[in-house]
C-alpha cells in the first residue's frame, strides 16, 4: 500500500517527538550529574547558602526537562509555546551558568532540541 504524504509527515513528526523525548531525558541526566557535583563541590567548600540557591537551579532545569518530556505527549498551541520557551530558558541558563565543558554540551542538546521541535509547530496546532 503507497504512504499519502500525509502519513510521511506524521511518520516524521512522530520520529521528531520520539528523538525530542530521548534528548530531553538525556539532557535531564546531564543537568542531575553536573548539579549533583557542582553542588557537591561547593558543600565541600563550606558554602552552604550559595549551594542550596544553586541546587535550586539546577532541580528546576531538570524537572523542565522532564516537563517537557511529559508535555511531549499532548498536542496544542499552548503546549508548541511551553516547550520552546522552556528551551529559552534553558538556553539561558546553560549558557550563563557555570562556564564548564558539560555545559556547553548541555546547551548544544538544547539548540538540537529547538531545531528539532521549531517544524512541529503544525503538528501541535492542530
Amino acid at each position: 500500500m503507497k504512504r499519502t504524504s500525509k502519513q510521511r509527515a506524521q511518520e516524521k513528526n512522530l520520529s521528531r517527538i520520539f528523538l525530542a523525548r530521548i534528548l530531553f531525558s538525556i539532557n535531564a541526566v546531564l543537568w542531575l550529574a553536573s548539579g549533583a557535583y557542582y553542588v557537591y563541590k561547593m558543600i565541600e567548600d563550606k558554602n552552604g547558602w550559595t549551594s542550596a540557591l544553586v541546587a535550586f537551579f539546577f532541580i528546576i532545569a531538570i524537572f523542565s526537562h522532564l516537563m517537557a518530556v511529559r508535555l511531549l505527549k499532548q498536542q496544542g498551541s499552548h503546549i508548541f509555546l511551553t516547550l520552546m520557551l522552556l528551551m529559552g530558558l534553558n538556553i539561558f541558563q546553560a549558557f550563563f551558568g557555570f562556564q564548564d565543558f558539560i555545559f556547553i554540551i548541555i546547551a548544544l542538546l538544547d539548540v538540537i532540541i529547538l531545531v528539532n521541535l521549531m517544524p512541529l509547530k503544525g503538528y501541535f496546532a492542530t
